[in-house]
């Protein structure tokens, strides 16, 4: 069940539609944007907060929450070390909310009325970034709040680039809502990698959509480390003929975590390919959920896609839930494949390091390591191997097994 603190009068205002539209003006947003937010407003106040008879939330109960009663916060938001302010680029008028409208659901309403200090990064065709861009979203409130991120990511034809996003937050409780949409030009090369180290009252909802054209390639992946409840929907709408979309996640859970993955991979075009590989390692009495639909429509002749889901539990009291799910509406695939597993350690892998003279929590420092390496095979972002062993090691070290 998830939480909230007791609602205050500040937060349920600044939730009105009135609020948000004087806002807005407020800040000299030109009038579309001003437009759309007191459409999300609207969205917001009329739309129900999803119940657990909604798959994607059967084991993630937020019937409890109240969202106003986090008070809208502005996080610290940069990219490459250059703040990020209110201004709006140009090209966000046409592809702000395209993917991703604010009358989706509860959640999404919110971060559409609400976000400030937008993301907008745009990838200009043939242009090739060597150098990851490293986005990084800080809040470190008093109190109870809530932040929204948004990131608006835009590839031309050809374009290539890693994007880095670093999450963090003090131990005050705090709410995330956020939104990233992805739009992949014909042979664009995108790689997206979200680093969470939320603190540890931190319920993160983040709803993240990409679309991939012709002959492009998006990888999006994803390191869980902290917040108490982090709940993540990533979809690829795999469009063009020869698109290939990857998802990858990885989740280290300790004390009462809980961690919650939704995948859709959409194949559409013709000859398109995916990859999911979703991965999670417990100790304590953390919990990890995956629900992923990879779905190959009848227009998507000649596909092949793959979805995996790992679990390792490193204490008795540690659980995961695991349901990937196919549906293939045309026969003419190369293949279509999944597959998930729950349960302990490699007894005999833990045995044979054990034996080269390490301790218990040492040789499964180094398995999960280990376990979790598939992440960093497809992000080319220098020292992230280390980073993730280090993180590995620090946690494991004083987790409960």
């Amino acid at each position: 069940m998830v939480d909230a603190p007791s609602t205050t009068s500040t937060g349920a205002a600044a939730y009105s539609e009135a609020a948000i539209r004087d806002a807005a003006i407020g800040r000299n947003e030109p009038d579309w944007l001003v437009a759309r937010r007191v459409e999300a407003a609207r969205a917001f106040d009329a739309l129900p907060m999803p119940t657990p008879q909604l798959r994607p939330w059967k084991y993630t109960d937020v019937t409890n929450l109240d969202l106003t009663a986090f008070p809208p916060a502005v996080p610290t938001v940069g990219v490459d070390g250059s703040p990020v302010g209110d201004a709006i680029p140009a090209f966000a008028e046409q592809a702000l909310g395209r993917m991703i409208p604010a009358t989706e659901g509860k959640f999404v309403a919110a971060n559409s009325a609400l976000w400030r200090n937008l993301v907008a990064i745009d990838l200009p065709s043939g242009k090739v970034h060597e150098e990851p861009i490293i986005v990084e979203v800080d809040s470190h409130e008093a109190g109870p709040a809530a932040i929204f991120p948004r990131l608006l990511i835009n590839a031309g034809e050809r374009a290539e680039g890693t994007i880095v996003v670093h999450l963090r937050s003090g131990d005050a409780p705090l709410l995330v809502s956020g939104v990233v949409e992805i739009e992949a030009a014909q042979g664009a090369n995108l790689r997206i990698l979200f680093d969470d180290r939320w603190g540890a009252e931190t319920q993160d909802f983040t709803t993240v959509r990409t679309r991939v054209a012709r002959d492009a390639d998006v990888r999006i992946g994803t390191l869980a480390i902290g917040a108490r409840l982090f709940k993540q929907t990533v979809e690829a709408l795999v469009e063009g003929e020869g698109a290939h979309s990857e998802i990858r996640g990885v989740a280290l859970g300790d004390g009462d975590q809980h961690f919650d993955f939704v995948t859709l991979q959409d194949h559409i075009g013709p000859r398109s390919t995916s990859e999911v590989q979703i991965k999670s390692a417990l100790a304590g009495s953390s919990k990890s959920i995956y629900y992923g639909l990879t779905r190959v429509e009848t227009t998507a002749k000649g596909s092949e896609a793959n979805q995996e889901n790992r679990n390792l539990l490193l204490s008795e009291h540690a659980k995961a839930d695991a349901d990937p799910v196919l549906e293939i509406l045309t026969a003419d695939v190369i293949r279509c494949g999944h597959g998930a597993t729950v349960g302990p350690v490699d007894q005999e892998a833990l045995f044979y390091l054990q034996s080269r003279g390490l301790n218990h929590r040492t040789a499964l420092q180094l398995l999960v390591a280990g376990f979790f390496a598939s992440v960093v095979e497809s992000f080319a972002v220098p020292g992230l191997d280390q980073v993730i062993y280090e993180t590995v090691t620090d946690k494991i070290a004083v987790a409960q097994l």
